[in-house]
Formats: structure tokens, C-alpha cells, sequence
């Protein structure tokens, strides 16, 4: 957070505007007006991109990329050349890079040069360039915005493919601490299902221990209590927790979802989109659906994630499938039978 707020102090929530840009030095325009706005070909040979990126960094608060795909020693390569990483390019990936291409349509942008002079770092000229197998360029060269979703979608494209090969170098730093808290609920095909530590009255308390793991199990249609049970923590309950999570990468997720690209702010999380799913434009909250699950780590990193959008939910469903195995290990119900 501490990264965001400032970005926020020298950008703003506007990123790279126009009238920044004209108040900052003069514009220099050399657009060629003939670049045609259509490639044909899909296979691309060389590519180059770089970019300030405001939500997505590697490290502790490294916002800088420079990725370029080029033959080296007669083989395709991809490379990341901030961080020096680099591995042989393969279809996967540049097939996921012209998708990027063809939903941004960047194709209409070939051939354009328009930059302002005097601006900061993170807003000063970048340049794109892809080559195909025809010999047809894409090419522009403009101001950086540090909030672009096509290059957002680019470095997303990067990070995963260089993970994938066991190279993680252009995420943030991962968190490690284990979890020391955490609070689940579902709401789901009528049934409410809620875990989480609770404080009782000593004389509720077992084994003289009265902060206890709860389960609550309440079905909605029938407005019946199936289960209210409480019991003492298993002793590798934070360390299975952990493990579960720790396979998907739910904080760096978090993090690089706050932004609203609609809105301009950070008040994506408010709105309930944490990015598991698409997001919609004014994606109506579910009536029958509801997703709970706040999470604090040992090293003071918290998570609170409150969603009734469907497609998060859904997004999200390996995560709540593992969770609900486990607690139904600890809380035994069968609804069948209720």
C-alpha cells in the first residue's frame, strides 16, 4: 500500500493526462498517417514492449519493464531485460501476446508517434513494436500511462509465462509468514456456511480453552440451524490453512485488483471485484450468493475479501472447494439428511 500511496501522491488517480502532458513541455507529433491499421498476420517474430506499470510490479516496488521476444543465438528467445531473465520463446506465448493485440485493438494504433517533452519517469515516451512471419510492423511510440490495461494484460502474459517456467522474478515478493486468522462464510444453494475463531464464556469453554474454532452450518429456505459447533483448534489447523492458500497466490491477486478502471480510483475492492472473474461494467451483487473470507498473516499482511459478484465467486471456486473439504473434515454435517 505503501507503493500505491505514492503513486497516488506524484499521479494522481488520472495517470498521464492530457493536460499534464501539455503543461509539462511541448508535444512533438510525427504520426505516419499511411501506417496501415490492419495486420494480417497472427504470428509475430520479434516483439518490444516497455512500460511503467502503477498496479503491477515485481519485488518489494520495481514498476518498470522492458520485455522484448528476439532471436539470440539462433533461438527465439524471451526476455525481461530490467531483471535480466530470459528463456526460449514458445507458441503459448506469443499466442497470448497477440490476443493482447486483437481485444486492444492496438493494430489501430501502427504508425503512431506523438510524445511530450519535460514529463516525469513514469509518464515519459515508450515504444511498441511487433514483427510478423509476413514482414508486416506494428509500431507506435507514445506517452506511458501508468494505468493502461493492455499493458497491464502484456506484463500479466509475462509473469505467468516466465512462473510457468520456474522464473518468478517479475512478481512481487511473495508472502511466506503463515496465517494466524482467518474467516470463511458461503452462501450458496441455500445453505449459509460460516468458520472462524470465536471468544466464549469460560463456562462454554473446553479443555479450559475459550478461544475456540466455530462451524456454523444454517439452512436458509428451511430457516433451520444445522450445526453450531465449537472446537478446539487441531493443532496444524493454521499450517493445513496456509498450504491451501499458498497455492494460490491470493495476495499478490489482492493487490493488483484494487484499481477501477471505470472510476479512475482505487475502490475496485469496495465494489466486490477482487480479480478472480471478468468484471462487467455494473455487474449486479447475487441474492443467493455471498463470499466471505478475511485472512491475517503472521507478518501483519491482511486480506478481506467481500463479494456477492458471481463471476468472482466462480473464479474462486478451487479455493472454496479446498477450504470446504477441509473444514468438512473438522465439522461433519450431511445435508441429505437434515
Amino acid at each position: 500500500m505503501g507503493v500505491l500511496l505514492s503513486l497516488f501522491t506524484f499521479l494522481g488517480t488520472g495517470g498521464c493526462t492530457k493536460e499534464q502532458e501539455y503543461t509539462t513541455g511541448g508535444t512533438t507529433n510525427n504520426t505516419d498517417p499511411n501506417a496501415p491499421k490492419v495486420i494480417q498476420s497472427k504470428d509475430i517474430t520479434e516483439f518490444q514492449a516497455s512500460f511503467f506499470l502503477a498496479n503491477r510490479w515485481s519485488g518489494e516496488e520495481e514498476h518498470d519493464f522492458q520485455f522484448q521476444i528476439r532471436e539470440e543465438n539462433g533461438v527465439l528467445t524471451a526476455s525481461e531485460i530490467i531483471r535480466d531473465i530470459r528463456a526460449q520463446a514458445d507458441e503459448q506465448l506469443l499466442k497470448d501476446l497477440q490476443a493482447v493485440i486483437d481485444k486492444y485493438d492496438l493494430a489501430s494504433m501502427n504508425g503512431v508517434y506523438e510524445v511530450t517533452a519535460g514529463l516525469a519517469p513514469e509518464c515519459q515516451e515508450r515504444e511498441f513494436n511487433a514483427v510478423y512471419a509476413s514482414g508486416e510492423t506494428l509500431k507506435f511510440t507514445i506517452n506511458n500511462e501508468p494505468y493502461a490495461r493492455w499493458a497491464e494484460d502484456i506484463y500479466d502474459v509475462f509473469a505467468d509465462w516466465f512462473s510457468a517456467q520456474g522464473i518468478d522474478a517479475l512478481l512481487p515478493a511473495k508472502e511466506t509468514s503463515p496465517v494466524t486468522r482467518i474467516r470463511f462464510v458461503l452462501r450458496e444453494d441455500g445453505i449459509m456456511r460460516s468458520y472462524s475463531g470465536v471468544n466464549v464464556q469460560p463456562e462454554n469453554a473446553v479443555d479450559g480453552e475459550t478461544y475456540l474454532l466455530n462451524g456454523e452450518i444454517y439452512d436458509l429456505e428451511k430457516e433451520k440451524e444445522i450445526l453450531d459447533e465449537y472446537l478446539l483448534f487441531p493443532p496444524d489447523y493454521f499450517e493445513r490453512i496456509t498450504e491451501i492458500l499458498a497455492g494460490y497466490d491470493i495476495v499478490t491477486k489482492y493487490d493488483f485488483s484494487r484499481y477501477d478502471y471505470e472510476e479512475r480510483n482505487y475502490g475496485n475492492h469496495d465494489n466486490g471485484y477482487f480479480g478472480w472473474g471478468d468484471q462487467p461494467a455494473g455487474e449486479e451483487d447475487s441474492e443467493d450468493l455471498l463470499l466471505t473470507l478475511h485472512l491475517e498473516y503472521e507478518s501483519g499482511n491482511r486480506i478481506n475479501i467481500d463479494t456477492r459478484k458471481a463471476r468472482e465467486i466462480e473464479g474462486m471456486r478451487p479455493v472454496i472447494t479446498d477450504l470446504l473439504e477441509y473444514y468438512d473434515s473438522l465439522f461433519v454435517w450431511d445435508r441429505d439428511k437434515e
